[in-house]
């Protein structure tokens, strides 16, 4: 019975390293997600302003069972792979898109490639404003110019719990509140 205990002993240490090894690899796929680079997003975000006007009609790809909502997937995915139209009502319609990170220091990272980005792709017309949230420790940015009715924001969220730290960029194209 020692002897089984020996022999079995380094392969249970082995196969325990292995899944270790595993769930920190797949616990960092979401961290080593980038955004969609300046050259990529330009014609993307400025299609996207355009689309507003028309709801964005222009990329919508298909509908998504939604309750309260009409929601359709995107045909552009600026941030993350799951970007999204929200309609309420047909008064409201938004280009949303998110990403998570892991810990702070990715997600302040996405945020300002975000802003960034954003930043590169408008004329001197768009204003950049950022501000804290007020319900939380996060930031918000958001772009703004007279020459149209929607705006641009990117918001910095703490979507984590005590024992879990996570952060989460939000990205909408929409109409701003007053």
């Amino acid at each position: 019975m020692n002897n089984l205990l020996k022999t079995s002993l380094p392969v249970s240490i082995s196969i325990l390293s292995t899944c270790i090894l595993s769930a920190c690899v797949n616990q960092n796929t979401i961290v080593q997600k980038k955004l969609t680079p300046v050259t990529n997003a330009c014609p993307k975000i400025s299609a996207l302003i355009t689309a507003y006007d028309n709801n964005f009609e222009q990329v919508k790809i298909s509908k998504i069972k939604a309750n309260s909502s009409s929601n359709w997937k995107a045909k552009y995915n600026l941030i993350g792979e799951n970007c999204t139209i929200w309609s309420w009502g047909g008064t409201q319609t938004t280009y949303a898109c998110s990403i998570s990170a892991n810990n702070k220091q990715t997600a302040e990272n996405y945020y300002a490639d975000a802003k960034k980005i954003t930043q590169q792709c408008l004329d001197n017309s768009w204003t950049m404003t950022e501000v804290p949230r007020k319900h939380d420790n996060g930031l918000k940015t958001t772009f703004t110019t007279p020459n149209k009715v929607a705006s641009i924001s990117a918001h910095l969220v703490p979507t984590g719990s005590i024992f879990n730290e996570k952060w989460t960029l939000y990205y909408y194209i929409g109409k701003p509140k007053l």
